[in-house]
């Protein structure tokens, strides 16, 4: 589950936000606050950005930098999903499903089959770069 949280994050950041509290992930997560809480905690623990009480957790370099590569991983998979004939809907939750459980290995994989495919089903670029400053 903690990938997921890394990837919201990334995410947040990407659409502007650099602090995101316990709501955020609450909210699209369908999980308590506390329980939201604990993984943000545990994520600076981690070295992958601050937890700010009262406030909620931002990305580091590193939380980036991770972040990227969760979200690169979790459009490779949503590509081979909607390939073998699941909707992009569909293909999106099954690769946020198993996104943590799959092996650097099959990624490269992925990354050879579908080298030269900029988007994802969704039509989000699968490599990506945050703009300068950020």
């Amino acid at each position: 589950m903690r990938e997921i949280y890394i990837r919201l994050a990334y995410k947040a950041l990407k659409d502007g936000v650099e602090v995101v509290g316990p709501s955020y992930f609450s909210n699209r997560l369908g999980i308590s606050k506390p329980t939201a809480q604990e993984a943000l905690i545990k994520l600076a623990e981690n070295n992958y950005g601050d937890y700010i009480p009262k406030k909620g957790f931002k990305l580091n370099r590193e939380g980036i930098a991770k972040g990227k590569e969760i979200t690169m991983k979790h459009r490779l998979m949503e590509c081979l999903f909607y390939d073998i004939g699941l909707s992009s809907e569909f293909a999106c939750r099954e690769a946020t499903r198993l996104e943590e459980h799959v092996s650097g290995e099959l990624i490269a994989r992925l990354r050879v089959l579908f080298n030269g495919r900029r988007l994802c089903p969704c039509g989000n670029r699968i490599e990506e770069e945050l703009e300068e400053g950020t």
